[in-house]
């Protein structure tokens, strides 16, 4: 089993983006190539996968974002738009997580939005609300 994330993102991502998102994701992961490099591996000290993320897609007909995602993750895909899918292998928390970090900094850098969106018990972190940075203290 796997826990896929998509970010759907307003520019084409170039290395700076994925770099930096991936240093997000989880600083101390290495970096491995898969797939003739249409694939990177974050990867712990011992090899073993953590996330593959595979080369960006330009979205060319949108109607397949509907088929393959529904129409909510289709209203809010940016126009112009690509495709970079996040795989980590397992369901639970700690794969979701590491998903959703690297996909989040990814849309956070170039603009666009993740799918799925993260459960509510998994918020992802945002700047807080005006009048929120003290933590509500006075």
């Amino acid at each position: 089993m796997t826990y896929d994330v998509v970010a759907l993102v307003r520019g084409a991502p170039d290395v700076r983006a994925l770099v930096d998102s991936m240093v997000d994701a989880g600083p101390e992961l290495k970096v491995a190539s898969a797939g003739e490099g249409a694939v990177v591996r974050l990867t712990d000290d011992s090899g073993r996968s953590l996330l593959a993320i595979e080369a960006a897609q330009k979205v060319e007909v949108p109607d397949e974002v509907v088929r393959l995602l529904g129409a909510r993750a289709a209203a809010d895909m940016p126009d112009p738009c690509w495709w970079v899918e996040a795989r980590a292998p397992g369901a639970g928390d700690d794969a979701a997580d590491l998903a959703h970090r690297f996909a989040d900094s990814l849309c956070g850098r170039l603009g666009g939005t993740v799918w799925p969106q993260r459960a509510a018990a998994t918020p992802a972190p945002s700047a807080p609300a005006a009048g929120e940075a003290d933590g509500g203290r006075g």
